[in-house]
């Protein structure tokens, strides 16, 4: 699956636009898991996923605009993969910006300098912005029409001023303050789970699913987005307690984020090894 979004990654990426353009790959293809679109693929797949033909508005089995029967092979992955390349063309925005000098001042991304360190920060600054409108564009332009506008809608929801935007902003505010577990749990919530819950609500969306599956997964990725801040601050050295102390925090949110996806039964498996991977990940 990591190669097929990668694939996809290249192909919506410019091409002969010169130093922003080289910006712009350099960031998105400089490795990294893939966690949030892999995640709203495997959210797609355990709602079953509709015929591609339906989610193509083609068939004639529709009821309230969504396909009534859903194919046993999980669907077309190419209904889900436009909106889960947008999803991380969003998510490597907020690492060039986030990396930048005024924001986080960090000098490396993914092993590697990061972008305003090879690009400058000005070419930085308009790459995360042209990844940022290239996301939307992607949608709008080959997404499933039928749930295209729902989908931007929630993305935009998730990463504006109530959402990754609005948690950066609160982390700068409180930056030298003392933090009280409120805010630290805020700002978690909003830089960093919204995308997740998000991830996941979005695979849900363009499967069609019903309104328990789509609650489901958005729980899910809500819960993990919680636990996956506590052990990167942990990792980055922004926690300074103990390894175990952290997972008491972290264990029983992917714990929660887990039990979310009973209802799926053995089709949920993916999103739960995911789960379980992330707790237990080393870098």
């Amino acid at each position: 699956m990591l190669a097929q979004i990668n694939k996809n990654l290249n192909k919506y990426l410019p091409k002969g636009m010169g130093m922003i353009e080289k910006a712009m790959r350099y960031s998105v293809m400089s490795g990294g898991k893939r966690i949030r679109p892999i995640i709203a693929i495997e959210a797609f797949k355990a709602c079953g996923a509709f015929r591609p033909s339906a989610l193509l508005g083609t068939s004639p089995e529709l009821v309230e605009g969504r396909p009534s029967g859903r194919s046993s092979d999980g669907g077309g992955i190419k209904d889900i993969m436009p909106i889960a390349c947008a999803i991380e063309f969003i998510h490597t925005y907020s690492l060039i910006h986030d990396d930048l000098p005024a924001m986080d001042n960090d000098d490396f991304r993914r092993g590697k300098p990061a972008c305003h360190k090879v690009f400058g920060p000005a070419n930085a600054i308009l790459a995360g912005d042209a990844l940022l409108t290239l996301a939307f564009n992607t949608i709008a332009k080959d997404a499933n029409p039928k749930i295209a506008l729902n989908i931007i809608k929630e993305l935009s929801d998730a990463i504006g001023i109530y959402g990754m935007v609005g948690g950066q902003a609160l982390d700068l505010e409180s930056r030298d303050k003392a933090k009280d577990k409120n805010i630290s749990n805020k700002i978690n919530l909003l830089k960093t789970a919204k995308l997740l819950e998000v991830s996941a609500k979005s695979g849900a969306l363009a499967a069609g699913a019903p309104q328990k599956e789509m609650r489901a997964l958005q729980k899910f990725g809500l819960y993990l987005g919680l636990s996956f801040q506590l052990v990167d601050d942990y990792l980055d050295g922004e926690i300074k307690f103990r390894k175990d102390r952290v997972l008491e925090d972290a264990a029983p949110l992917i714990e929660k984020a887990k039990k979310e996806l009973e209802i799926f039964g053995k089709r949920a498996d993916s999103l739960k090894n995911i789960a379980d991977r992330l707790l237990k990940r080393t870098k």
